[in-house]
């Protein structure tokens, strides 16, 4: 609630252990609610409530009203897919198309406020860069970043606003690196965190030891965020696809303002979505 508008927009940025405690505590929450075989589908930096208390700040997901079981679709079976429902400022590109879509869509969403949390801004495409084709504008959002951001968690938000969805992390993994990062940002920044493999990573922004499956370190020591993002894009996890693969745009493409002309607020482009700024809404599901 406001507590979350006063961390975003207060004068003195929070410390990035508190930022990636928050990312921690919403990222168990989605796992947990996962695990049980649930998936919000309206996940939105307004429905993470945020509390401050004593020891700190605490955050918890709220809003279930558009969960659904997440689905599970069988091989040569008839595959229909759920309705198209939520917040599109935080709506993966697959929902916003009216594809097939799983829980993967929740972690296409976490990138986005991920991304809201890294740049203190609102998830809005006048604030936020995005593509035409609704994925996240990574070069023009490295430009936000500033140079003490946390390399690892500059690469967990673009690796969950990965495009396809099966190479999106699941939020196990995401729990597992975000416990690494919080435990590397607490300690010493001169001391290094030791690694599963018995090796040690680099301090500070120059590489993280991820865990588990996410046992993966970056190698950019000296690399600043506007060239990061450029270096950990690969062809095999794209975070936009071109125009033709996705649909013929209903209205020419429109600036956003204050920026250069190339960039669109793709929500502007489909009448329905109105720009962005209403919801989706289904019936509520009867299977819950």
């Amino acid at each position: 609630g406001g507590a979350r508008e006063r961390l975003r927009d207060g004068p003195a940025p929070p410390p990035w252990p508190a930022r990636l405690k928050l990312a921690l505590d919403t990222a168990r929450g989605l796992c947990h609610l996962h695990s049980k075989g649930i998936f919000p589908r309206d996940l939105t930096s307004k429905n993470c409530l945020v509390r401050c208390e004593d020891n700190g700040y605490t955050a918890v997901v709220g809003d279930f009203g558009l969960a659904e079981k997440i689905p599970t679709y069988s091989e040569g079976g008839e595959k229909e897919p759920l309705a198209v429902v939520g917040s599109p400022y935080w709506m993966a590109p697959e929902v916003l198309r009216g594809e097939l879509y799983n829980e993967k869509a929740d972690v296409f969403a976490y990138g986005i406020i991920l991304c809201e949390t890294i740049a203190r801004v609102p998830a809005d495409p006048d604030y936020l860069p995005r593509t035409e084709d609704f994925g996240l504008d990574v070069a023009a959002f490295c430009n936000l970043v500033g140079a003490d951001c946390p390399a690892a968690f500059l690469h967990l938000a673009f690796h969950c606003c990965t495009m396809e969805p099966t190479a999106r992390p699941s939020f196990l993994e995401i729990v597992q690196r975000l416990e690494a990062m919080l435990l590397l940002a607490t300690r010493d920044p001169g001391q290094a965190l030791p690694n599963n493999d018995g090796g040690t990573a680099l301090p500070g922004n120059s590489a993280a030891t991820l865990k588990g499956q996410a046992a993966k370190q970056l190698s950019f020591p000296n690399t600043p965020p506007g060239l990061l993002g450029q270096r950990l894009l690969t062809p095999e996890q794209p975070l936009s696809r071109s125009q033709s693969d996705v649909f013929r745009p209903r209205s020419p493409a429109l600036p956003r303002a204050h920026d250069a002309p190339q960039r669109v607020n793709p929500f502007s482009q489909r009448q329905a979505l109105q720009g962005g700024r209403i919801k989706l809404f289904d019936t509520p599901s009867k299977s819950l």
